[in-house]
C-alpha cells in the first residue's frame, strides 16, 4: 500500500485534544508475557495524564524480522492524553524502562513493547518518532488487534481505514486470538 505525500496536518507541539484518536501496540515475548502486558498497562495509566478508551483481545504471534526467538503476545489500546506526542513517545519509553526492558538487538526479544502507532490526524517526522507508526501496514499483529477495536479509524497518510490496510495486509503470519479480556479487568 503506498502512502500518499501530504504534509503534516497538525503540529507535533499541539496539544492533543479530546478528539484525537490514540493508538498504541503493546507487546512481549519473554517470561509470563500476561504479566509483562499487565504490569505496562498499570505502570502506563497510573498517572491522569493516559486514559484507556479502548483495548483489543490479545493475540498470540509469530515474531517479524528475527524469527528464531519466542511467539508475542500483543494487543492494540487506544488511549485518550493531553500529552504531545513525544511526550507520549518519553511516557511509553520510560514505562519500558521501569519494567527493565534492554534494547540489545533490533526485532530481537523483549519483555515489553509500547509502539505509537497513530495520534490523531497527525503526520510527521522527527528524530525520534516517526507518525503514523511506518511498518503498520506491513503487520498483521498490528493490523487485526487494531481492526477489532477501530476498524473505521482512517489512518492518516495512507487515507484509508484500519480495516482496509488490514484486508490488504500481505503479511501472512499467524495471529491468533486468545484472550477477550483486557489486562485491567474490564471485558471487552
Amino acid at each position: 500500500m503506498k502512502r500518499n505525500n501530504q504534509q503534516p496536518a497538525t503540529s507535533n507541539q499541539r496539544q492533543a485534544t479530546s478528539n484525537d484518536r490514540v493508538f498504541i501496540a503493546v507487546g512481549s515475548n519473554l517470561g509470563d508475557r500476561v504479566a509483562w502486558l499487565r504490569q505496562a498497562q498499570k505502570k502506563l495509566f497510573s498517572a491522569p495524564t493516559v486514559q484507556l478508551v479502548a483495548a483489543s483481545a490479545v493475540y498470540e504471534t509469530e515474531p517479524v524480522g528475527k524469527i528464531d526467538q519466542p511467539a508475542f503476545l500483543n494487543q492494540v489500546i487506544e488511549v485518550r492524553t493531553p500529552l504531545v506526542p513525544e511526550d507520549l513517545l518519553a511516557r511509553l519509553l520510560q514505562v519500558e524502562r521501569v519494567l527493565g526492558r534492554v534494547r540489545n538487538e533490533r526485532w530481537g526479544p523483549r519483555n515489553i513493547d509500547l509502539d505509537l502507532l497513530a495520534f490523531g490526524d497527525r503526520i510527521f517526522k522527527t528524530s525520534r518518532l516517526v507518525l503514523p507508526h511506518p511498518e503498520l501496514h506491513r503487520r498483521r499483529f498490528v493490523l487485526q488487534p487494531w481492526a477489532e477495536i477501530a476498524p473505521e479509524f482512517i489512518v492518516p497518510g495512507f487515507s484509508v481505514t484500519v480495516e482496509k490496510l488490514f484486508e490488504n495486509c500481505e503479511d501472512n503470519n499467524r495471529v491468533q486470538k486468545i484472550e477477550r479480556q483486557n489486562y485491567l479487568g474490564q471485558n471487552h
